[in-house]
C-alpha cells in the first residue's frame, strides 16, 4: 500500500464486511439509513462495521454522526477538513476499513441496503472480485440526473469497452485485495469498474433497487458530463499507456515526422515542376513546424518513460499484480501443490507482500509436518 493513511487505522481481521458511506449534507437521511443498514446486516448475521466519511458537510451532518457514534459501536466516523469529492471520501473509507469484503453506497437512501446480501451471495457463487450494481429502474429526474448519466455511461463504454452498464451506481462490492490496491483521485469514482478491470480482476454486474430521494438535495447535474470527458481522457491514457507512454508519444512523433517528409517532398516537387520558390511556399514552413513537433513528442515520450520508471522504482512498486502463487514451498497433506492467494503487488523489493508469502508457506510446512506426525 502506498497511501498516507495506510497504517494510520488499526485493522480488525475479525470484520467480515465494511460499509463505506460518503456523506455530504445528508443530515435528514443519516438516522434512517443507519437503521436500515443495521436491520439488514444483523439479520444476515455477519460481523460488520460502518465507515461514515463526512466530506465537509455544512448542514449539521457532522453533529448527527457525532451523536450516533456514541451509542452505535458498529459505526466509525471520519471527518474530512473540507469537501474533496466522492472519490476522496471513498478512498478514505477504503483505507480505514477492515472487512474482507467492502460495500460502498450513497448516503441519500436511494440505494437499498436489502440488496447487500444478494450481492454477497452472487460475488461468492460466481467467484467474482468486484460486483457493481445496476439501477434498472432509476427514480430520478430525467433532464438533470438520468440524461447526464446516460451520456456519461455511453461515452465511457464506447471508449473503454467495459461490460458494466451503470458506472454511476455507488452500490458496489469489493474484495479486500481489490480495495488495498485501488487508489482514487479527483472525480475517478465513476471509473472504478474500469480501474478494477485494469487490475485483472473478475468483475460482474447485478440489478439493484433504486428509490426516490425523500430528503436532502442532489449534488449532481449537467456540469458533471464535461468533467467525465476530461477524466475519461486520463483513464484512457492510464489504462493503455501507464507503463509504456513512449508508445503513445512515439507513435504521434512518427506520424508527425511522416507528415513533415511528405510536405517537404511536395515542396520539392513544386519547386522542380512549377518553379515555386521555398520562401514563397507556406507548405515548407508547415513541414518545418511538423518536424519540430515530431521531435518534441519523442522527447516528451522519453521523459515520460523516465518518470514512470522513477515512480515505480522509488516506491519499490511492481508494474503488475499477482493474484495467486502455486508450487512455491512445500506441498499440502495430500501431496498437491499449495496455492497461496496474495493481496498486493509483488516485486523483489516489496517486503510486506513477500513476508506474507513466506509466512503462508511456513504455515503450510507446519501443516504438512503435523499431518505426517
Amino acid at each position: 500500500m502506498n497511501s498516507l493513511l495506510d497504517g494510520v487505522f488499526a485493522r480488525n481481521d475479525n470484520i467480515d464486511l465494511s460499509i463505506v458511506l460518503p456523506i455530504f449534507n445528508e443530515r435528514e437521511n443519516l438516522a434512517e439509513l443507519l437503521g436500515e443498514v443495521h436491520a439488514v446486516l444483523r439479520e444476515d448475521g455477519c460481523c460488520y462495521e460502518i465507515i461514515a466519511v463526512d466530506d465537509g458537510s455544512t448542514d449539521g451532518s457532522k453533529a448527527v454522526l457525532a451523536d450516533a457514534v456514541r451509542t452505535d459501536f458498529k459505526l466509525k466516523v471520519i471527518y474530512l477538513r473540507r469537501n474533496y469529492g466522492q472519490a476522496a471520501a471513498f478512498d478514505a473509507g477504503f483505507r480505514a476499513s477492515s472487512g474482507k469484503l467492502v460495500i460502498t453506497m450513497d448516503a441519500d437512501r436511494q440505494n437499498d441496503p436489502r440488496d447487500i446480501p444478494h450481492m454477497i451471495r452472487m460475488l461468492n457463487e460466481e467467484k467474482l472480485d468486484f460486483l457493481s450494481g445496476r439501477r434498472t429502474l432509476r427514480r430520478d429526474r430525467f433532464l438533470f440526473r438520468k440524461l447526464p448519466s446516460q451520456i456519461a455511461n455511453w461515452l465511457i463504454r464506447a471508449a473503454t469497452h467495459t461490460p458494466i452498464h451503470d458506472l454511476g451506481c455507488s452500490l458496489k462490492l469489493y474484495r479486500r485485495e481489490i480495495v488495498d490496491n485501488l487508489r482514487l483521485y479527483g472525480e475517478m469514482h465513476r471509473f472504478i469498474p474500469i480501474l478494477v478491470e485494469g487490475m485483472g480482476a473478475k468483475i460482474g454486474e447485478i440489478d439493484v433497487a433504486h428509490r426516490p430521494r425523500v430528503a436532502g438535495k442532489s449534488k449532481y447535474g449537467l456540469s458533471r458530463t464535461f468533467k467525465v470527458l476530461l477524466d475519461l481522457t486520463t483513464v484512457w491514457f492510464m489504462r493503455g499507456f501507464e507503463t509504456k507512454p513512449i508508445y503513445l508519444f512515439g507513435g504521434i512523433s512518427f506520424l508527425m515526422m511522416a507528415i513533415a517528409f511528405a510536405l517537404s517532398g511536395l515542396v520539392l516537387w513544386q519547386k522542380i515542376m512549377d518553379g515555386v520558390f521555398v520562401h514563397r511556399n507556406p507548405l515548407f514552413m508547415l513541414s518545418m513546424v511538423t518536424a519540430i513537433m515530431s521531435v518534441q513528442f519523442m522527447a516528451l515520450g522519453l521523459l515520460a518513460e523516465v518518470l514512470i520508471r522513477t515512480y515505480y522504482e522509488s516506491q519499490h512498486k511492481a508494474a503488475y499484480l499477482i493474484g495467486e502463487i502455486l508450487g512455491f514451498g512445500p506441498t499440502g497433506p495430500s501431496g498437491s501443490p499449495v496455492s497461496v492467494t496474495v493481496s498486493g503487488s509483488v516485486s523483489n523489493a516489496n517486503a510486506p507482500v513477500m513476508r506474507e508469502i513466506k509466512e503462508t508457506v511456513a504455515g503450510c510446512a507446519e501443516l504438512q509436518d503435523s499431518s505426517k506426525a
